[in-house]
């Protein structure tokens, strides 16, 4: 971007990008009209002292509502910059160094003219924000029209090539915007250090800036890391001997005003003591500094964290290495000097703390970690440059709030966030004697409100005498009622109301034994009296005199009721207590409160109580208030979320004082169904501006609007009046209702549980019956698999023993011939002498001249051997064969009787298919016959002897010829014994 400026008389030239023009007067236009089409002759520039940038674009322009509004601009900027990434108008702009002048907008192309705008319509003027995809862009709105009526807001926004440019741009605004006349009635805002808004002035300004410091002490807990030390009222508890580290958290936290961020540290200090000296303090060891991360795991970058470490046995922290004495007040002074951008001189945050010292062996039991919240204000004063094109402050003097209590933030009372909390943006808005209270978004403080103690003295005649009847006659006086009703002096409320509550003189003892006990609450307590009535003078000093009663005071009722202890909300009523009657009297008082008239069943059994009393308030709006009940129920708002505090509290937490004492002063006197008729009288009196409010809306007015109505006394009067007038029956009825509901309820839940039970253990049947399926499916595909083979295995062996029958059929054939044979041959033999000689002589020798029939003999009779011992073998097998078919009996059986054992939870479809298996199963005869791999391969199977020797029915050329071979080789055998053997086989 490039930038000359030389003024003249009446002209000026400007160099853009290397291209130098003649700028010439030109009659101004308003750019809200339709721009008429200049010809190159028509364009002229403007002639004015101004400041021209190049390398701009033009990204857009948008109507606004709030021109003043930063946020609604900056949200503008951020759409505009994201829609028009790659688009928009190049162009140059003009900035004038006096306010009388016009910002031009010259085509970057053509550097004709393109609109002009005049800068005392100019409203507001902001940059984008700084490291945001915005950080490049600048935007301001104009205004077109004559009358505020008739006005038109827009918005244009630009964005420059070079960020930093940005900065050079707002300083021109400021300048520009520097010399508004003074007649000028129009409210423009200002920028601050060019990272904010420009406001129109005649005079350096006063700034405000708020920075929050917060510091937390951490001690080495001897595994090699930092531990945060406790703290409590009493200060920071330090333990002697041990390397500590400081951590300090720092933030701006001021909404207006200028935005500043801190650049760098030059180190943190630490002192014993307050009001130390600058050379008094000794320099730490920095450990580390950065911003901080959010719990999206972001960059905070408006807080910085700055880290020291700090060795308490060096000299110059001896008094802060040494045990505090009991009765002793030890202080420490912690300063961090910073560099903050926009300030020419550094700033010191000085913290001074309360600290005690212990041993390095203490053990703190009960404790909280909590950090150390202090805010500092530094009052600045604007001021500008020997050049006017920037802008830098300076501190006029600087202001601290002392510590700050961040529980008071959330006050709540741990209902699951049924109740809404106040919150402290300051401590300068604790102020209890401000009766003027802003009616902003801040709600009222708790304690808020002055109650007067001056009373006419025809009240307090009636009052002596209602009260001289009371102590004589100890009943309560007929006109006591409406006395109470109108509102019991101030002066004499402590007194009436131990009277109406019924105060025991036996528990002012008891309260003196109460304190000295020790209560596991005492921690809760600790943390929630600080937040108690923080705008009432009497608690708002820490560990000062009203805190101390208050924490004893909640402690001793804690010790007394074990049952319910001690529950957020009490402490506010105990406060009340406390501003009109000592410690013991109001302990007294506030155990009658919580036992007698019921206020401790609304804390008992998960807030049962409570539900019921909020239902019976439901109930009574739909019968008084039916709109607004129907305006709720349309709205989804329900009666928890702005009536618990009301019923937990006694109204104490939110409304002002006067209004809680008359509230206080009917309940005491009627009991609970006061709640209910100063509930319904709210409703009544706010129910048109509830009407007419959304969701968000009637929560804020509960919050904020409603106690800020009830500050006046008046108004506190006129509520009170008209809810003791308002008649709440039925609320017997109404509890009947809820007992039925509950149960109804809970029988619900029961029979929802049972069923979710009942569920889980269908899913449980289902899936066992899914496993067992599976199981049947293996199993049958077992058993399938089991019967295929053994009825191969029949089959195969079936086939052996016909074959092995037709082949001892025919040699049973051949026996019987060759027998007959023989035996013929033998009776031939005999009848011959000479054969008979012959063969007696020559008996080693062979009667049959043909070597084929003793060769056949021999073969037939050694085959038959083999056969035999073939048969054998076959007969092991079918032995082997029926023991597995036994085996695979008994473990079918044994599967039957373990699905008969759950047969009670199959489907019919699967009784039925599993008789159909074991029917099938039983008609079949598993027969586990012969395996051939169970015999070892030396031994011939019988299917070979077939092959060899079956020369008939299966002929083979190979065997026909050894057959032959053998038979002219093998000699005739005439053995007796051979062929006596071969008939005993036979």
């Amino acid at each position: 971007m490039s930038e000359v400026i030389r003024e003249s008389e009446g002209q000026i030239t400007s160099s853009l990008d290397g291209d130098t023009k003649k700028i010439s007067p030109s009659e101004k236009r308003d750019v809200m009209k339709p721009e008429p089409d200049y010809s190159d002759e028509e364009v002229s520039d403007v002639d004015q002292d101004c400041t021209i940038f190049s390398g701009v674009t033009y990204l857009g322009a948008a109507s606004i509502n709030a021109p003043k509004s930063e946020t609604e601009i900056q949200r503008n900027m951020a759409f505009l910059n994201e829609q028009t990434t790659d688009q928009g108008i190049k162009v140059s702009v003009s900035v004038p160094c006096s306010s009388q002048g016009l910002v031009v907008l010259y085509d970057a192309a053509t550097h004709s003219v393109i609109a002009r705008y005049e800068i005392h319509r100019i409203l507001f003027y902001a940059r984008g924000i700084m490291d945001s995809k915005e950080a490049s862009c600048f935007a301001f709105t104009w205004s077109h029209g004559d009358t505020q009526e008739s006005a038109i807001f827009q918005c244009h926004v630009f964005r420059c090539d070079i960020s930093e440019a940005v900065s050079r741009v707002s300083a021109c605004f400021a300048k520009a915007f520097q010399r508004v006349p003074r007649s000028m009635s129009s409210s423009v805002a200002s920028t601050a250090e060019m990272t904010s808004s420009i406001t129109t002035m005649s005079e350096s300004r006063h700034l405000m800036s708020v920075f929050e410091v917060s510091l937390e002490i951490k001690e080495d807990d001897g595994k090699g890391t930092f531990s945060t030390v406790p703290k409590d009222r009493s200060g920071f508890k330090l333990r002697v001997n041990l390397e500590k580290q400081l951590c300090l958290s720092i933030r701006q936290v001021s909404d207006n005003g200028p935005q500043l961020s801190i650049e760098r540290y030059f180190g943190v200090l630490v002192a014993a003591g307050r009001h130390v000296r600058h050379s008094d303090m000794q320099l730490l060891e920095m450990d580390k500094t950065g911003p901080n991360y959010n719990s999206n795991n972001t960059i905070d970058r408006n807080c910085t964290i700055i880290s020291a470490s700090w060795d308490p046995t060096e000299s110059a922290f001896e008094a802060l290495n040494t045990e505090t004495p009991k009765d002793v007040k030890q202080y420490m002074s912690v300063a961090v000097d910073l560099v903050i951008r926009g300030i020419q001189e550094p700033v010191r945050f000085q913290i001074e703390t309360l600290v005690r010292i212990y041993s390095q062996a203490e053990r703190f039991w009960y404790f909280q970690r909590r950090s150390l919240i202090q805010q500092f204000f530094l009052n600045l004063k604007e001021v500008l440059n020997l050049d006017l094109t920037d802008v830098y402050y300076e501190v006029l003097n600087m202001e601290t709030s002392g510590e700050l209590d961040r529980n008071r933030l959330n006050l709540t009372l741990n209902l699951s966030s049924l109740i809404q909390s106040p919150s402290i943006t300051s401590i300068d808005t604790i102020t209890p004697k401000d009766e003027n209270i802003s009616d902003g978004d801040e709600p009222l403080l708790s304690g808020t409100g002055l109650v007067s103690k001056d009373c006419s003295e025809d009240v307090l005649e009636n009052w002596a005498d209602v009260l001289q009847k009371w102590k004589t006659t100890h009943q309560k006086p007929k006109q006591l009622s409406s006395l109470v009703k109108l509102g019991i002096p101030e002066a004499l409320r402590g007194e009436v109301w131990q009277r109406l509550a019924g105060s025991d003189e036996t528990l002012l003892e008891k309260y003196r034994l109460l304190i000295t006990q020790e209560s596991s609450c005492e921690n809760v307590i600790q943390r929630d009296i600080a937040r108690t009535f923080p705008a009432h003078d009497f608690f708002k000093e820490a560990g000062g005199l009203g805190q101390d009663s208050l924490y004893r005071v909640s402690k001793a009722y804690a010790v007394y009721d074990s049952e319910v202890g001690y529950c957020q909300g009490l402490s506010f009523l105990a406060a009340t207590l406390l501003l009109h009657m000592p410690e013991e009297q109001a302990f007294a008082v506030l155990v009658k409160l919580m036992y007698n008239y019921g206020l401790r069943d609304l804390y008992k059994d998960g807030f049962d109580n409570l539900y019921l009393r909020l239902y019976q308030l439901n109930k009574l709006m739909e019968e008084q208030l039916g709109p607004l009940y129907q305006h709720f129920s349309c709205h989804n708002i329900e009666t928890h979320m702005f009536a618990s505090q009301w019923f937990l509290t006694l109204f104490t937490a939110r409304f002002p004082l006067y209004f809680v004492f008359h509230i206080i002063d009917v309940f005491l006197l009627q009991g609970i169904e006061t709640l209910f008729q100063v509930a319904l009288a709210l409703l009544t009196m706010c129910m048109k501006d509830l009407l007419s409010s959304d969701f968000e809306g009637i929560l804020k007015y509960f919050r904020v609007n409603l106690p800020k109505k009830c500050r006046s006394e008046e108004t506190a009067k006129h509520i009170m009046k008209k809810a003791c007038l308002i008649k709440v029956k039925k609320l017997k009825k109404y509890e009947t209702e809820f007992i039925a509901l509950k149960e109804a309820a809970d029988n619900e839940e029961s029979n929802a549980t049972e069923l979710v039970h009942l569920q889980m253990t269908i899913q449980r049947y289902e899936e066992e019956k899914r496993l067992m399926l599976d199981e049947i499916a293996q199993l049958k595909e077992i058993l399938k698999r089991e019967v295929s083979l053994a009825e191969a295995e029949k089959k195969s062996c079936q086939n052996i023993i016909n074959e092995y029958k037709i082949v001892r059929q025919r040699l049973d054939t051949q026996l019987s011939a060759s027998n007959a044979k023989l035996d013929l041959l033998k009776e031939k033999i005999s009848s011959c002498e000479n054969c008979s000689r012959i063969f007696e002589e020559n008996d080693t020798k062979q009667i049959f001249g043909d070597g084929d029939t003793g060769y056949t003999n021999s073969s037939s009779i050694e085959r038959i051997r083999e056969l035999e011992l073939e048969l054998a073998q076959v007969k092991l097998a079918q032995v082997e064969a029926e023991c597995k078919n036994q085996d695979l009996t008994h473990k079918l059986r044994s599967t039957e009787q373990e699905l008969n054992s759950a047969k009670n939870s199959w489907p019919p479809w699967l009784s039925k298919t599993l008789t159909s298996i074991k029917e099938v199963a039983n008609k079949k005869d598993f027969v586990n016959l012969y395996n051939p791999q169970h015999i070892p391969n030396t031994t011939p199977t019988f299917v070979s002897h077939i092959n060899t020797v079956r020369r008939d029915s299966v002929p083979n050329k190979t065997d026909n010829y050894l057959f032959d071979v053998r038979r002219e080789s093998a000699p005739i055998i005439k053995d007796s014994q051979s062929c006596s053997n071969l008939k005993t086989q036979n």
